[in-house]
């Protein structure tokens, strides 16, 4: 046996009485680390091996990363992971969260990758602090000294003696199934977020209620989550718990009782009934869509990841939590604390923690009016250098989306072609703005990408100007896009944003660069804010995002002349295009957003829709009760779009009255549709609404026409 061997099978009989897991990561050339791991083939410790790699490995089960999510919710003793080119970070994370106690992950990493990643390099150097994670390098070639767990600590936390109900694993899991079949049979409007750490059982907690709920039949159940994919664990315990019950891809029934999952978009605009809404990993989802569902459902379980950021992170146990308790005051919170699948001080869990900035916290801030800020432009250098300043500028960056992942991490530490703009007062961090540089490529690549023979990673704003708007020289500008842009939520509204956004422009231009750009989720306020800010809608994706439920917006704002005259041309067609849409790919298109879009529309020139004389006779006509609606609608809507860029409209309108010419007469919505929208008893009433806007826009536009 090898002095290598030996060392693994001592760490592996290290790790398995006390319940923890390790991680041995081995750094040197390709060949060296093939070696290393054929010597190791035969420690009788590596059991039900999970391998992730590029190409596939002779007598293991092998994942790389289009496929890795498929293992969510399995169990593994040994992994093995590799790294050739590029450190796949999300997938080493969901991946380690699949090691059981006692188990070992093996990181290979090709030492030519080190020297060229950030990442890398701080991620080895945080080794030093986790004896009990160990770092085996071919430049040094001397195996590390075999660190054991403390005593002090290395206990395993006692099992609760007496049995427990449901088959939970704790009496916290108990105690939480107990919690969310409360919801249930108690009282309506008291809601219960259930939150945990990843590997408290959260999930298996709402699938054991669900059990229970099933059993008692004629009862029916709606999950939803960012993704089918974050319910693979609940599907499984689901199914344990009741072997007998029949799943049909994400529906499951059990005798006359169901459950069945629905994606967001498709729940909020459909509004399923159901005996109780399940909502898991919660934290994902925008908090405008968990308003809705907050207010649609009077019997609501949200369950999520709260340490870290695997989803919305602080803006759903900061914001949601907080509107939740004004909204349903009655409801209730329960953390659940104690690990299932490892050891309380899991050192794998610690270091994966840490490494990937899971456990960055945000300080507290104050902000005065009075005193100067100051801006300064970041690299990944500069993060690299200084791990207080990184922990404090990602922990900001995780309040500002939904969507955080650990490659973002690397992204910012990797990628030259990063840029922060952060904005202080008095050394504490108020906002920070994460820019990346796009466009100036070689004509060949962008040739292949109109002709759909490649994408190229990293230039959303140019391919989508190309491929979706037609934009033939879209490659050969530069543009500063922002990724993303975050102001501590305790100093939020007070016009930061806006002063960080310009120190962005200013930078940009300084730079070169000509067009500064954002591509977001889009709903009227985000869409105002943009706006607000002379930035112009240059495209509106036509499928709305799975996690987000709503439609991408690209916004540009030129930088250059002839940026400038560019801009004109795609706006132009951006809002030429749009009222065709809103019959089809827009349909659902929330009204205020369709409002938001058409009334204000920088660098965009004169609307070229007629409004003629006869158009106004039948907009008169119909105010007044003469004419009906089906032979008045296309004037309607023709003088609507004639003159909507006033924003005087706007303000001079009522919104409900709006919203319903908005639904009706350019979205072409049937009366069913929405008299439920909108509580409204009928078509007559809803006729009446039509009339009063039209008399009130009638008025508008007079007024406006005489000013010209």
């Amino acid at each position: 046996m090898s002095n290598l061997q030996t060392f693994v099978e001592d760490f592996c009989a290290s790790l398995a009485p006390v319940g923890a897991r390790g991680m041995l990561v081995f750094v040197g050339h390709q060949d060296w680390l093939i070696e290393q791991l054929n010597s190791l083939s035969n420690v009788a410790y590596f059991s039900s091996v999970l391998a992730f790699s590029q190409q596939p490995i002779v007598g293991l089960k092998h994942v790389n990363n289009k496929n890795y999510r498929q293992q969510l919710g399995t169990e593994h003793q040994t992994i093995f992971f590799s790294v050739d080119d590029d450190f796949k970070v999300d997938a080493f994370a969901a991946l380690s969260g699949t090691l059981v106690a006692g188990g070992v992950l093996l990181l290979t990493i090709a030492e030519e990758h080190v020297k060229n990643s950030a990442f890398c390099q701080r991620f080895l150097a945080l080794i030093r602090d986790y004896p009990q994670i160990h770092l085996l390098k071919q430049s040094a070639p001397q195996l590390p000294e075999l660190a054991f767990f403390d005593k002090d600590v290395s206990d395993k936390v006692s099992e609760t003696e007496a049995p427990l109900a449901y088959g939970c694993a704790t009496g916290e899991q108990q105690t939480a199934v107990d919690k969310i079949l409360r919801v249930v049979s108690g009282h309506r409007n008291r809601p219960l977020v259930l939150t945990a750490d990843r590997g408290r059982g959260k999930s298996t907690a709402l699938a054991l209620a669900a059990a229970e709920i099933l059993r008692q039949g004629h009862k029916h159940i709606v999950i939803t989550a960012p993704h089918p994919d974050a319910l693979i664990i609940f599907f499984k315990h689901l199914k344990q718990a009741l072997p007998e019950g029949i799943q049909q891809n994400n529906s499951f029934t059990f005798g006359h009782a169901s459950l069945s999952f629905m994606a967001l978009d498709v729940l909020i605009a459909q509004q399923p009934k159901c005996h109780v809404l399940m909502v898991d990993e919660a934290a994902g989802i925008p908090l405008p869509m968990l308003r809705v569902l907050l207010k649609q459902y009077h019997r609501q379980v949200f369950v999520s990841t709260i340490h870290g950021y695997e989803g919305a992170g602080r803006g759903f146990s900061g914001k949601f939590i907080k509107e939740l308790k004004q909204l349903r005051p009655e409801g209730s919170e329960f953390h659940i604390q104690q690990p299932i699948r490892w050891h309380q001080y899991d050192p794998l869990e610690q270091f994966t923690f840490n490494g990937l900035l899971l456990n960055a916290s945000l300080a507290k801030v104050q902000y005065s009016p009075q005193q100067s800020l100051s801006f300064q432009v970041l690299s990944g250098h500069d993060l690299l250098i200084d791990e207080h300043l990184l922990n404090s500028v990602f922990s900001l960056l995780v309040t500002a989306h939904y969507q955080t992942k650990p490659s973002d991490l690397k992204m910012l530490l990797d990628n030259e072609q990063v840029s922060l703009v952060i904005m202080k007062q008095q050394q504490q961090l108020l906002g920070i703005a994460w820019l990346l540089k796009e466009g100036k490529v070689e004509q060949q690549l962008s040739a292949q990408v109109k002709q759909s023979l490649r994408r190229i990673r990293g230039h959303l704003i140019p391919q989508s100007l190309l491929v979706h708007c037609g934009i033939e020289q879209a490659f050969s500008y530069q543009y500063y896009r922002v990724v993303r842009i975050a102001i501590h939520p305790e100093i939020q509204q007070q016009g930061l944003g806006t002063q960080l956004l310009s120190h962005c422009r200013a930078y940009a231009k300084q730079q070169g660069g000509d067009f500064i750009a954002s591509s977001f989720g889009a709903n009227a306020q985000l869409v105002k804010f943009w706006q607000n800010n002379d930035y112009a809608i240059a495209r509106l994706g036509f499928n709305k995002d799975a996690a987000s439920g709503e439609h991408s917006a690209m916004v540009l704002q030129p930088l250059s002349s002839s940026a400038a005259e560019l801009l004109k041309t795609i706006t132009s067609s951006f809002y030429q295009d749009f009222p065709f849409y809103l019959t089809d790919e827009y349909q659902y298109l929330a009204t205020d957003l369709v409002l938001q879009i058409l009334t204000v529309k920088p660098y965009y020139p004169q609307s070229n829709i007629d409004n003629s004389a006869a158009d106004q006779r039948a907009v008169k006509d119909f105010a007044a009760g003469n004419r009906v609606l089906s032979s008045c609608a296309p004037a309607l809507a023709r003088v609507f779009f004639s003159a909507c860029g006033d924003i005087k409209i706007k303000e001079l309108t009522e919104q409900k009255a709006i919203a319903i010419f908005i639904r009706k007469i350019l979205q072409k919505h049937n009366w069913l549709q929405i008299c439920d929208e909108f509580a409204i008893t009928g078509h007559k009433e809803g006729v009446a609404q039509l009339r009063h806007f039209s008399n009130i826009y009638l008025s508008a536009v007079t007024v406006v026409s005489a000013c010209k």
